[in-house]
């Protein structure tokens, strides 16, 4: 099979393409022909050597995948043969998704959205999932005031759509450009009023004095300086969730004052444990969002099609995502 692999930890460039045996099908394993792969920060960060490499389980890169099963391990009855599918594969498959096949535990796979492409659909299970698990934690209702600070992104835009469901009518979202800010409103159904530009002076007060006071509930998908400025956000009781990273001693003593929660969101948690029963809980939540696109309560995510299978395709997703600004998920199908 046609695979890219990652020729040693550094820059783009290291990517090559390399032809593999066929994946073994383990037991309890589906192996599936990918169609569509979608590219995510967390890959980036393995390729530079950062701290996820240390785990990392194969030089194939990738987390999620849309595709077709091509072959069954025995006692596998829930899908079969052609069925069309897509996936977390966490760090359990044979491979990342950067591959023709990939044979991954079948607790992990879901039935595609039938309204989606295989690219729309590769799109999903990595944002769609980290985002689920984030609004679960800042326990949303129709009550509830939301922050996310970097909506227009991939994790972003599920947030920001699922906060929409789940009757938060308080929701503001940061943009840094006019693409993104048209992006929340002509996408992911905002108003003007509730983007806030993160570029401007004063952004969080603006935000704050928007919502009428501090915050229920913040997401923060972009860390550093902006992971300070969302905990000046909340309000007394308030959540705050992040999927990079802890607050810094200054702002933890912030959360003190108010009384408010911090919660690490790690897509990756299920996975970790060895009870094949916690890994379904990643079918559990791709089925909960199927549903969504298939009753046309979610909108089709926005791709960016980079290219089929190649390590041309991977580097320039990698650059996309380097780059920043990128609205929606960047993906390669063949």
């Amino acid at each position: 099979m046609k695979a890219v692999v990652l020729g040693a930890f550094g820059g783009p460039e290291n990517f090559h393409d390399a032809e593999l045996p066929l994946p073994a099908l383990r037991d309890g394993d589906v192996r599936i022909k990918v169609a569509a792969a979608s590219f995510n920060p967390v890959d980036c960060q393995i390729r530079r050597g950062g701290a996820e490499s240390r785990s990392a389980s194969s030089m194939i890169l990738g987390r999620d995948l849309s595709g077709v099963i091509e072959a069954t391990s025995g006692g596998v009855g829930e899908f079969k043969v052609g069925d069309e599918v897509f996936s977390y594969v966490c760090k359990l498959a044979s491979s990342g998704t950067y591959a023709e096949y990939v044979s991954v535990p079948v607790e992990l796979v879901a039935r595609k959205p039938a309204s989606l492409s295989h690219a729309e659909a590769a799109a999903v299970p990595v944002a769609g999932i980290t985002a689920t698990m984030a609004l679960e934690k800042l326990r949303l209702d129709n009550d509830t005031s939301i922050f996310i600070a970097g909506g227009a992104g991939g994790v972003g835009t599920f947030a920001t759509m699922l906060a929409r469901l789940r009757g938060a009518r308080r929701l503001y979202a940061t943009a840094g450009s006019q693409a993104s800010r048209d992006y929340l409103i002509g996408k992911c159904g905002l108003r003007e009023d509730q983007v806030i530009d993160y570029r401007q002076a004063g952004f969080g007060e603006e935000a704050v004095r928007r919502n009428g006071g501090g915050f229920h509930a913040v997401l923060d998908l972009v860390g550093g300086v902006m992971l300070a400025r969302c905990c000046e956000l909340l309000g007394t009781n308030g959540h705050l969730a992040s999927v990079t990273e802890a607050p810094n001693a200054d702002s933890f003593e912030l959360l003190f004052a108010r009384n408010a929660s911090f919660h690490p969101i790690g897509a990756n948690a299920y996975s970790l444990s060895g009870d094949r029963g916690a890994w379904s809980a990643y079918r559990t939540m791709l089925d909960q969002l199927a549903r969504g696109f298939d009753d046309g309560t979610l909108a089709p995510p926005q791709v960016d099609v980079v290219g089929p299978l190649s390590a041309d395709s991977v580097r320039r997703g990698h650059a996309l995502l380097e780059a920043g600004g990128v609205q929606g998920k960047v993906v390669m199908a063949w």
